[in-house]
């Protein structure tokens, strides 16, 4: 069951294990927040789809709170059941409808059916990413959003690094989808007008240098299945957010160049427009 508080006592044998997002997601869902409620005011988006809508080593089937939050209508692909509880304490399970499909590649939603599909660090893992390209492509009127962890950070050959000499193996993917440049031409190559990019979730932290990662690989456990506890949700229901997350904000806000942004953001999203076909005659 998910809570947004740790309770006292012994976990139950055979429950699953307890974890806390780091503060770092904290941060992460604020500045997603921020892009989403943007990107839906100046899209003027109104229903959105996530293709499929899991987690990464965070709280699943949450990551669309920013377009609830600006009022779009969700649809949540293969969605974790128990978050859904959450939405619910957070007083969006209105705006909130969860879809189980056995193929992300087919699915019975309607073609043309939301103004914007999108998923979150999905592609770098994905079975078949021209596959799952071309269903967000015909679920979508219009537009297609990615946001992928970014290479160009820091941390992120750290993180490569203590996989190699911890023996782990590499398990993030396909690492050419970590890549902005990279993510732009596979859209490009695809057939979509890419209309806007940049970066986000810019804290003056490097992203993760893989030593919290490793210890969760070692839990063996789906990281969907995990028992989360989220801080960050607790702002949807009142209480005031931390000094320090508006501080970092300000400091992502400003005007720099995307080269010196790339070393130190997290994450970078790529918008991505269909383009009409042509007619003949």
């Amino acid at each position: 069951m998910l809570e947004l508080a740790k309770e006292a006592g012994v976990r139950p044998a055979g429950a699953a294990p307890r974890e806390r997002e780091a503060f770092g997601v904290l941060y992460e869902r604020y500045a997603l927040g921020r892009l989403f409620g943007s990107l839906t005011r100046k899209l003027g988006l109104r229903e959105v789809v996530e293709l499929p809508a899991l987690g990464a080593k965070a709280m699943p089937s949450l990551y669309s709170h920013g377009f609830a939050v600006a009022g779009c209508q969700l649809t949540l692909v293969n969605g974790v059941e128990a978050s859904m509880g959450l939405w619910r304490k957070l007083g969006l399970a209105a705006r909130v409808r969860a879809v189980q499909v056995p193929d992300l590649h087919a699915t019975p939603l309607p073609s043309g059916g939301f103004d914007l599909a999108w998923n979150f660090a999905t592609f770098p893992t994905a079975e078949d990413p021209d596959a799952l390209l071309r269903e967000m492509g015909r679920l979508s009127r219009r537009y297609v959003l990615a946001v992928s962890v970014n290479r160009g950070n820091v941390g992120f050959p750290v993180h490569r690094m203590a996989h190699r000499l911890s023996g782990v193996p590499w398990t993030h993917g396909d690492i050419r989808f970590n890549s902005p440049a990279l993510f732009r031409r596979f859209l490009r190559d695809r057939g979509f007008a890419v209309t806007r990019w940049g970066f986000v979730d810019c804290p003056p932290w490097p992203d993760s240098l893989g030593f919290r990662d490793l210890r969760l690989h070692r839990l063996n456990v789906d990281l969907n299945a995990i028992d989360w506890d989220s801080d960050y949700f607790e702002y949807g229901r009142g209480l005031e957010l931390p000094p320090w997350i508006r501080l970092a904000w300000l400091c992502e806000r400003l005007p720099l160049p995307r080269f010196l942004k790339s070393p130190y953001a997290h994450l970078f999203f790529v918008l991505a427009e269909k383009r009409e076909p042509r007619r003949s005659g």
